[in-house]
């Protein structure tokens, strides 16, 4: 079995730049510091306890490079002003890709807000910047240009980096006193701090209690949750080959004979009936860039063909959505492995780098996908870190947002800073949960479900945030945690300006200042999904 191919900032700019993707990025990348970087504390080594530890203040710090905690960041300077201090830190090395799960997580396919005129929105604002810089063509975005994009925009914001930063949190009468950078004598202040790392890395190492899982929809749950994935690039193959492997497969009846029995063999009538939906349609082109797999047949072929069971246990390969980065290579976000809550919260704890059983696996991906283009060169090149979709979820908030209040259209207009559509979006399954599945939401939100309710000045943005019931299902979307985050930035800012408290600030005064500084108008559309169906079993 062949090593893990795994790509880092280097790898990825020696890989696209042999296709020419990399246009003015420079020869090197990764000597590139377009934002105004602070260099990790002077000492080298820890230094003895005797010596006293040296302090820096900010007013705001981010922890996290998530897109959701760089809007954060540069919102928080917006708000503040130039002679401002706001920092990101990151426990990443300074040449790791910049953005979490966009680059080094290698999540290209974007999704995208279905609240219409989303895009003219004072919260979405931070969001289209991104895209504008990253030159987004319509739904993709490319990691090395991601990178840079975030790189542009917090040297513009004049926002201080800080990298190789893991930091632990001192906690004293109910605020967040200082954070400790492992590793040195060194000790960062602020009068507010906001985790944007997926998995509340700094709220629950200052104690913010969680749920496990699916465990806020009920107790049995906390050892289920949704897949993890690896979202590879797939060089050496086409959208055209890609289309022809399909092809054959709807065309050959024996094969589709025998995927369609060993669906029925391994699911109830009902569910068999899900997954053969659309079975014939080729693949779809929803974007410019973008598309996506309407039929199971290339996944259940190769179940077919390693004799393994059709089913979301161990290793699935699911309905895809396909990226064109370039000719010849390829973002494939639909390789699922299904793990329990400790498993993925090890995978977590270990820099979300690939597990044993994904390198395997994926080793019979390619070798499938060569045999069946009948090309030696197609390669499937993994990103640093795989893609988790959730894992835990911080408790003791201001104001929850759950499923219940999703489905009657969010929270209260005047307590909210936005609007939000999106599939509850159950990839991969949940071990144990039977519900019926709303149809799409559109519902409004706001920022106290990221505030810490009993430490002051801390807040969390990203999947992690305080979502209760099967909110996390669509409140884990990339998307709205960006537009969570940058009003985070503004509430930040607001409670230093006013002398207050983070997690006093509301989210009609964060609308407020948005609106303000856009010079745009908030359009409040949450609507209720309910169409008389009982929903009692969702939280």
């Amino acid at each position: 079995m062949r090593r893990a191919k795994l790509l880092g900032l280097s790898a990825i700019a020696v890989l696209l730049g042999g296709c020419g993707l990399l246009e003015s990025l420079g020869s090197n990348p990764v000597d590139s510091r377009l934002a105004t970087v602070e260099v990790a504390p002077p000492s080298i080594e820890p230094t003895p306890t005797p010596t006293p530890p040296e302090y820096t203040t900010y007013d705001v710090i981010v922890y996290g490079d998530e897109l959701s905690g760089v809007c954060a960041a540069i919102w928080a300077k917006k708000a503040l002003g130039s002679d401002s201090k706001v920092v990101l830190v990151r426990p990443n090395a300074s040449d790791a890709l910049l953005g979490g799960l966009l680059t080094r997580g290698g999540l290209a396919y974007l999704d995208f807000d279905k609240t219409p005129r989303w895009y003219d929105q004072p919260y979405s604002q931070c969001f289209i910047e991104f895209l504008d810089k990253a030159e987004v063509v319509a739904s993709c975005v490319h990691p090395v240009r991601g990178d840079r994009a975030i790189r542009e925009m917090l040297a513009e914001a004049g926002v201080l980096l800080l990298s190789n930063a893991p930091l632990r949190p001192v906690v004293t009468e109910g605020r967040i006193e200082y954070a400790q950078v492992l590793g040195y004598n060194s000790r960062l202040k602020a009068d507010s701090f906001i985790d944007a790392t997926q998995n509340a890395e700094l709220a629950v190492a200052a104690g913010m209690p969680y749920y496990r899982g699916y465990e806020s929809q009920s107790p049995e749950l906390a050892t289920s949750t949704l897949a993890t994935s690896i979202v590879p690039i797939v060089k050496g193959l086409t959208i055209e080959e890609l289309r022809s492997i399909e092809a054959k497969i709807h065309n050959d009846f024996p094969l589709t004979e025998q995927i369609v029995d060993s669906i029925y063999a391994e699911e109830d009538p009902q569910t068999a009936g899900f997954w053969l939906s659309g079975f014939l349609q080729p693949l779809y082109q929803s974007y410019e860039d973008g598309y996506y797999f309407k039929s199971i047949a290339i996944g259940a072929a190769y179940h077919l063909d390693r004799g393994q069971p059709f089913s979301l246990e161990g290793f699935f390969w699911d309905k895809a959505n396909v990226c064109e980065l370039d000719d010849e290579m390829l973002s494939w976000n639909g390789f699922l492995f299904k793990y329990d809550v400790d498993s993925v919260m090890d995978i977590e704890e270990k820099g979300y780098q690939l597990t044993p059983e994904m390198v395997e696996e994926m080793a019979h991906v390619e070798e499938w996908l060569q045999r069946h283009t009948d090309n030696p060169n197609v390669e499937s090149i993994f990103p640093p870190e795989v893609y988790v979709r959730h894992s835990i979820s911080v408790r003791d908030v201001v104001d929850p947002l759950s499923g219940q209040e999703i489905l009657d259209g969010g929270t209260l207009p005047e307590q909210s800073i936005g609007t939000f559509s999106y599939d509850f979006d159950f990839r991969g399954g949940v071990d144990g949960l039977s519900i019926p599945i709303p149809p799409l939401p559109q519902y409004n939100f706001g920022i106290e479900h990221g505030l810490a309710k009993n430490i002051d000045n801390l807040a969390v943005t990203g999947r992690s945030a305080g979502y209760e019931g099967i909110a996390v299902s669509v409140g884990r979307i990339n998307t709205v945690n960006v537009y969570h985050g940058q009003a985070l930035g503004v509430a930040a800012a607001l409670a230093k300006n006013t002398g207050v408290s983070l997690n006093s600030i509301r989210s009609a005064e964060v609308r407020q200042t948005l609106e303000t500084l856009t010079g745009r108008t908030t359009l409040i559309q949450g609507i209720s999904i309910r169409d008389g169906v009982d929903y009692s079993q969702i939280r």
